[in-house]
């Protein structure tokens, strides 16, 4: 469906009518059925391995769980919303895949929805179906072709490809270069300006966190250099402009980083923003010998 190289294209996806943001969160019904999920992702190139890492901001205190199974034959480790159903994370070939949403407007939190209608996103599944590739590409075309949305890092120990779309938007694919540059994502749209968030104080807060993050993780050494990194506030505690943050609306209730190379996933969870941490599920044989580590860091913060 597409190479490897670095370029930007455009898969082809099922026809949808082309509506701006703002028209599909004022539909009816529309503003309740997903909810406000806010976070950064990062990839950077640390000596001779790719980072993925994530902070990952909730309007509630989400449950979490770490599982480590295999899937259709595949090693696969994933931090888990058991609430929700999301997931993201890594596998045994060294492919990873973190998102951060470009829905936005929704007056709904996730457990709420959940718990009212009985159905947790449906992209958690989604996710968890790529991670089984053995390829990037493969990973890539599973993604995309298989519905993720927002903006995507979906990379190996030496490619990045990032992914954005919206229900409005066919995915747009960037394979990027990463051993000359670091790549940051918030909440606005890269390639479409009408995704996400476009304006108020919502956008400034997403483009600020975008450009603070590309800043603190610039000399980073190792992935616990950018988790590190990223867990630092420039401006008043309450701010809405932080990289982490701990507002009324918004909690930094957790950081994700996954190590391509080493195949580590590491779950730095803040203790009191969490609900609970249930722990790491291990469905693997008795006789298996794991290609994925995974650390988990219960933090006082």
């Amino acid at each position: 469906m597409f190479t490897l190289r670095r370029d930007t294209l455009i898969v082809k996806s099922p026809k949808t009518t082309k509506r701006s943001t703002e028209d599909k969160v004022n539909s009816i019904g529309d503003s309740v059925k997903k909810p406000i999920k806010e976070c950064i992702i990062v990839a950077k190139k640390v000596k001779d391995t790719v980072i993925l890492a994530k902070n990952r901001d909730r309007a509630y205190k989400p449950e979490l769980e770490v599982v480590h199974e295999i899937v259709d034959g595949v090693e696969i480790a994933y931090l888990r919303d058991t609430t929700t159903d999301w997931s993201e994370g890594i596998n045994e070939f060294g492919i990873g895949i973190l998102n951060t949403a470009l829905m936005v407007g929704f007056d709904e939190i996730e457990k709420k929805i959940v718990k009212k209608a009985g159905k947790p996103s449906k992209d958690g599944a989604r996710i968890r179906r790529a991670l089984t590739s053995r390829t990037l590409k493969q990973a890539v075309e599973s993604a995309a072709l298989g519905g993720v949305k927002g903006h995507s890092f979906v990379a190996d120990s030496m490619r990045l490809v990032s992914m954005e779309t919206t229900k409005m938007h066919k995915p747009k694919l960037d394979v990027r270069d990463i051993t000359k540059d670091d790549y940051v994502r918030t909440n606005h749209g890269f390639h479409y300006y009408d995704a996400g968030y476009t304006k108020g104080d919502d956008y400034k807060s997403s483009k600020l966190r975008k450009i603070g993050a590309e800043k603190a993780i610039e000399d980073a050494q190792s992935g616990v250099d950018i988790l590190n990194a990223l867990k630092k506030q420039m401006y008043d505690k309450n701010s809405n402009l932080n990289m982490r943050r701990d507002t009324e609306k918004m909690v930094t209730s957790s950081q994700l980083m996954l190590n391509l190379k080493e195949r580590t996933l590491q779950l730095d969870y803040f203790k009191s923003k969490v609900e609970k941490f249930h722990g790491v599920r291990t469905i693997l044989p008795n006789d298996y010998e794991p290609k994925i580590k995974i650390v988990v860091n219960a933090v006082d913060i």
